[in-house]
């Protein structure tokens, strides 16, 4: 999505900048930058929450054995080796895990469909 976008900059806009006088990093920050800032903050959620939902590499590197564990792990402990699951507290768990992402998905639902709509294939 984001090379997608990058891609779409017209390069007159920054040879429009060069003209002016601006630098590359002056073009870059002031110009091509807030072009970039929806794309650019959907990116950076889509990643947090796959980053919040991870489960295999935390699983592999951590392990079970610390005391320090992220929610996915949490999660699959609390089904028992034999299958047993405590469905009360699977839940409850499943819906605190839940809700940090919910809220920060909703403060940042006005970037998620700006980026998402300009990083779209036009044509």
């Amino acid at each position: 999505m984001f090379a997608g976008f990058v891609k779409s900059i017209p390069l007159e806009i920054e040879e429009a900048a060069m003209i002016d006088g601006c630098t590359p990093l002056q073009t870059f920050f002031g110009v091509v930058f807030p072009i970039l800032k929806p794309t650019a903050i959907t990116v950076a959620i889509l990643d947090a929450m796959h980053v919040w939902n991870d489960f295999l590499l935390p699983y592999l590197v951590i392990g079970i054995s610390t005391k320090y564990k992220t929610i996915p792990v949490v999660v699959q402990m609390l089904v028992g080796s034999n299958g047993n699951k405590d469905m009360g507290a699977l839940m409850a768990m499943l819906v605190l895990s839940i809700i940090p992402i919910i809220i920060f998905y909703l403060t940042c639902q006005k970037y998620i469909i700006e980026g998402v709509v300009a990083g779209a294939v036009k044509g």
